[in-house]
């Protein structure tokens, strides 16, 4: 494999790390909204494994990379960085202040507001 399509692998590996960070971010949404004990937060964990390895499994497939190389998994754990640096940042922050004005106003309307 020539450098330039290790390059593209890798960059295209980023992305995938990306969209896996999205989905760690909406699946901690989904554990904040359903107020999820430890038996629902271990079986979403074990949803999250299973979907990165399908993720980097079929991104390398899309890109026909032949072998997992050290810059494939590079690639994901630097695309997940700079989305929980960037974006995923932003994300968090919006949904701590939602949260936060979500249990205002369930004290306000007399209620635990968990």
């Amino acid at each position: 494999m020539q450098t330039l399509e290790q390059a593209r692998v890798f960059l295209g590996m980023m992305l995938t790390g990306a969209l896996l960070g999205a989905v760690y971010d909406t699946l901690m949404l989904l554990r904040r909204g359903l107020n999820a004990g430890r038996m629902l937060t271990g079986a979403l964990d074990l949803l999250f494994g299973a979907m990165c390895a399908a993720g980097i499994c079929l991104s390398a497939l899309i890109m026909r990379t032949e072998a997992f190389r050290w810059y494939v998994f590079a690639g994901v754990l630097g695309g997940m960085g700079l989305y929980f640096a960037s974006a995923g940042a932003l994300v968090r922050w919006l949904c701590q202040k939602g949260w936060a004005w979500r249990r205002k106003k369930a004290k306000n309307r007399g209620e635990d507001g968990k």
